[in-house]
């Protein structure tokens, strides 16, 4: 498995990040559940598992209606239909598993993982997205994973270009590379401090960072707070910048909008407070 600075091909990333034994376990758990549903032997091998992979990446980026239809005659898809037979392709698509549905602690009960059927996959991914060395400036925000199936905790985010998904809060590089990932599950699924939840995301997704080592971070006012902005300077040495809400300044009084408007484009006001040697 290569080191991030050796990474030569988009094979070696995703070799990076979905590693064998990730791969080797989808293979044993996918088996397992043809056999527990239709007592069938599938007998889904690594490599094919792998071909299945390939293929289910090219139709999200050549999509068709139809599943069906990168097999049919005048419009068949080659490098789809070359690759795996229809038939197959949708019995492996049927069957696909990452974890022990017998393992899975029931709804209501204490325990219960809203993520348990991709516990295993998520957090080895997590655990992978540490291998890159983290830049100097990055930012934490929102992310939507398209998705508009049955799940518990599908959100709506009118102003993102996918507007219902999966939420996902991500710690992100200036060039755009994903260091952290937390997927939302809903309320009451994290307890939230005093701090408040925007807080609370950005010290779980920042605990992985270096301590002291200058880094520079941004986000929007969902986040930001003077206590926030502290504590990330005094206990992790990172310093930090956001847009902030009126309700967060702690009584700091800013110049009013018309005021400002009478200034002119490029005019500012701030306050500045000792105690946490913030500036507003």
């Amino acid at each position: 498995m290569p080191h991030y600075d050796e990474v030569q091909t988009p094979l070696d990333l995703f070799r990076m990040f979905i590693t064998e034994d990730i791969l080797s376990n989808i293979v044993d758990q996918t088996n397992l559940n043809a056999m527990r549903k239709k007592n069938l032997a599938l007998k889904l091998s690594l490599e094919e598992l792998r071909r299945f992979l390939g293929v289910q990446m090219l139709m999200s980026i050549l999509k068709l209606p139809a599943i069906r239809m990168y097999w049919e005659n005048g419009i068949r898809y080659s490098p789809v239909a070359d690759t795996m037979s229809r038939d197959r392709f949708i019995s492996l698509r049927s069957f696909f598993h990452i974890c022990d549905d017998t393992l899975m602690i029931p709804k209501g009960e204490v325990g219960h993982d809203k993520l348990f059927k991709i516990r295993i996959l998520y957090d080895a991914f997590r655990e992978n997205l540490k291998k890159i060395d983290p830049e100097e400036i990055q930012s934490i925000d929102e992310q939507m994973i398209p998705f508009k199936g049955r799940i518990g905790f599908r959100q709506y985010l009118k102003d993102k270009p996918h507007s219902w998904g999966v939420k996902v809060f991500t710690r992100a590089g200036i060039s755009g590379i994903v260091y952290d990932i937390e997927i939302y599950t809903g309320k009451g699924a994290v307890e939230i401090s005093e701090l408040g939840q925007g807080t609370d995301v950005v010290l779980r997704l920042v605990e992985n960072l270096p301590r002291f080592m200058n880094f520079k971070l941004f986000f929007d006012n969902f986040y930001t707070g003077i206590d926030l902005i502290h504590k990330l300077r005094v206990e992790y040495g990172i310093e930090s910048c956001g847009t902030i809400r009126s309700n967060r300044m702690r009584g700091a009084v800013l110049d009013t909008d018309a005021n400002m408007k009478k200034k002119g484009r490029g005019s500012v006001d701030f306050r500045f407070e000792r105690h946490s040697e913030v500036s507003v």
